[in-house]
């Protein structure tokens, strides 16, 4: 209830505040409803004397202000001076002795003030800039007009607008400055910024112009007399004091320029009045928006509050509830905070201890855990690797913790125990090479008979020969056949064993060149042709088990997909960093529709006891791994392309390259 009372009151006072500048912005632009009629002048005896004596005063005007209408001028001091019974006179130049003169005040006339002396100011002379609309705001230079006298040489010489300098062109009048400006197509007018505008009205192009406020300078005109005329000095400086100089002048614009807006500003005990009251109602609003705001903002910080406490213990939860063992690190891998797994993991407290310490690395690995922290802090990404440690293998990963700023603050250290998705990835590659071997069985049946045929006749030869160069040759031939189905077991052999990913370096095409052997006996059974295209062979480091798994799947697919009399073909190229190997082939090509699945596990178009869909699937994880690339590209009845794209050097080295 107390607070609905202090609203209602605000309220109150506010509207009160509200109405107070209404009235007072009604009573100050009412200058053109209500006249002013009575008199505020005081003057003695023998002002009034001198006044009735003297009867006009004739004003000269000043060059700087002769592009004012003269009716204006004469109208405007006319009104000001009437209280005292004195008429007004305006000259130009030297054509009559004058009694004072219109000048506006500057630094030059200050100068001169032991011998002159100024009235209270009559009006105020705002210099602008109206722009041309259809100026170009690319163009390194203005072209404009000013009006004669407004600007010394020196202000003319650094005359510019956001920037971009002005060059300018005189003109006598503001009629002749506004109708230059429009002749020439000039970018802008400088001058009286009244004056000005009244003058575009009446020619009709107050479109063409626009008024940029830019307020160059503001000066006061003023009444200047010698310091003898004391008299006149004192009754026109008393007309301008008591007179309303708004009113005045915008009844005589509205007359001469068919415009209101003042030459005078307000009275400076209206501005203060004006002030006042804003200031009053600002004060105002800003306390009781300041009470509201603060009672809403504390509401809204306590649930804020709650919010904050009650996701941050579900953020505690979430932290304690996975199986990954995490940990917060600072940069330099000092343990900030560890889940429940991590500490299950180490069985003991090491908050504060650095990470490699609370694993129980070797040297070596805390040696790579360093770089792999170091990596992370200057890329601002996240870095992996894989480890094994004690009995286990650990997939390590490292996250940045940014601050607003973008930094990296702290890092997120999560691992998890591969051990037994590496074994089944293992054990799933060794079968699958197992089934490869199978179907190879029958080929290399039939290339291992065809030495051991040769070293049966050759026996039968050394049993009938008593001839020792016959005897010698025909060992030979045994030796080369025994050496021909050596090798073909060797191939077998180490196809099948298990991988261990070492890499070595071999020459690429001869290398490709065992691998085939292998498949012999399978493209002689259906009559299939083999071409290998390398221009020159070269070396590639590699894992070797890997691209054998990799190439023997890809041949075994294209033999599969070809029938009798089909064609194989081996493309062997490389650019500096990688090498090419592509297997094309003659056979029935593959769907554009299941072109994109042939990648998947257990995805074939085979029948089940010829293929378990495992084979692309392999191809696709070890080029992964060996950091490379593998695409294809079929035409249905035409054949298929397979291309498989590895670095000339691994991982590793390309690593070591960079750091160096």
């Amino acid at each position: 209830m107390r607070l609905r009372k202090k609203e209602f009151l605000f309220i109150i006072i506010l509207l009160i505040c509200v109405l107070a500048m209404l009235l007072y912005s009604t009573a100050s632009d009412s200058f053109r409803i209500i006249h002013k009629q009575e008199s505020d002048l005081n003057l003695s005896h023998s002002e009034r004397q001198f006044a009735a004596k003297k009867k006009t005063v004739v004003l000269r005007v000043s060059e700087e202000l002769q592009y004012l209408n003269n009716g204006f001028l004469k109208e405007y001091a006319r009104s000001i001076l009437e209280p005292s019974g004195l008429g007004v006179e305006i000259v130009e130049g030297g054509e009559k002795k004058a009694d004072a003169e219109l000048v506006i005040v500057d630094d030059d006339l200050r100068k001169e003030i032991d011998r002159i002396q100024f009235t209270t100011p009559l009006m105020q002379i705002n210099t602008t800039l109206y722009l041309s609309e259809g100026y170009d705001a690319s163009k390194k230079n203005m072209t404009g007009v000013y009006l004669k006298d407004t600007f010394s040489e020196e202000e003319i010489k650094t005359l510019s607008y956001n920037g971009v300098p002005i060059q300018v062109k005189e003109a006598a009048s503001v009629k002749e400055a506004v109708e230059l400006a429009e002749r020439e197509s000039m970018d802008c007018i400088l001058g009286n910024q009244t004056a000005i505008a009244a003058e575009l009205e009446k020619l009709g192009i107050q479109q063409k112009y626009k008024d940029m406020f830019a307020n160059f300078y503001q000066r006061n005109v003023c009444i200047m007399l010698p310091q003898e005329s004391s008299t006149l000095y004192s009754i026109l400086n008393q007309c301008v004091h008591s007179a309303d100089l708004r009113l005045l002048a915008g009844q005589a614009q509205e007359r001469w320029y068919g415009i209101v807006e003042p030459f005078v500003p307000e009275a400076r005990y209206k501005d203060a009045a004006a002030l006042l009251i804003i200031v009053f109602a600002a004060v105002l609003c800003t306390f009781f928006f300041y009470y509201q705001s603060n009672k809403n903002l504390y509401n809204e910080l306590t649930e804020r509050m709650n919010q904050l406490i009650a996701s941050k213990q579900e953020l505690q939860t979430t932290f304690n509830g996975v199986s990954y063992y995490m940990a917060e690190l600072e940069p330099n891998g000092i343990i900030l905070d560890i889940n429940t797994a991590f500490l299950n993991y180490v069985n003991r407290e090491c908050v504060g201890k650095y990470i490699g310490s609370a694993l129980e690395l070797t040297k070596e690995l805390q040696q790579d855990l360093d770089d792999m922290l170091r990596r992370t802090c200057e890329t601002g990404k996240g870095t992996s690797r894989e480890v094994s440690l004690k009995r286990h293998i650990l997939e390590l990963n490292i996250f940045p913790i940014k601050n607003q700023k973008g930094e990296v603050e702290k890092l997120l250290f999560m691992a998890s125990d591969v051990t037994g998705v590496r074994t089944a990835e293992r054990q799933m590659l060794q079968d699958n090479k197992m089934i490869a071997v199978g179907q190879l069985a029958a080929g290399v049946a039939h290339e291992i008979r065809n030495p051991l045929g040769v070293i049966r006749s050759y026996c039968y030869v050394l049993k009938n020969m008593k001839d020792e160069d016959s005897q010698r040759q025909a060992v030979q031939v045994i030796e080369k056949s025994v050496d021909t189905a050596g090798n073909i077991i060797d191939n077998l052999l180490n196809f099948s064993k298990i991988s261990n990913k070492i890499i070595e370096e071999v020459f690429i095409k001869g290398h490709v060149d065992s691998v085939i052997s292998i498949n012999r006996g399978m493209m002689k059974k259906k009559q299939i042709g083999v071409q290998v295209r390398c221009e020159e062979d070269f070396k590639v480091r590699m894992a070797v088990e890997s691209f054998d798994m990799i190439f023997i799947n890809l041949i075994s697919n294209a033999i599969d997909a070809m029938d009798e009399n089909g064609q194989l073909t081996i493309g062997i190229y490389r650019t500096e960093a990688e090498f090419y190997v592509e297997v094309t082939d003659t056979g029935t090509g593959i769907e554009p529709d299941i072109l994109e699945e042939i990648f998947n596990p257990f995805f074939t178009t085979k029948s089940t006891m010829e293929g378990n869909g495992l084979g692309l699937y392999i191809v696709y994880n070890e080029v992964q791994k060996m950091n490379g690339e593998i695409n294809v590209t079929s035409k249905v009845g035409a054949g298929t392309t397979f291309q498989v794209i590895l670095p000339v050097r691994t991982e590793e080295e390309i690593s070591e390259q960079r750091e160096l």
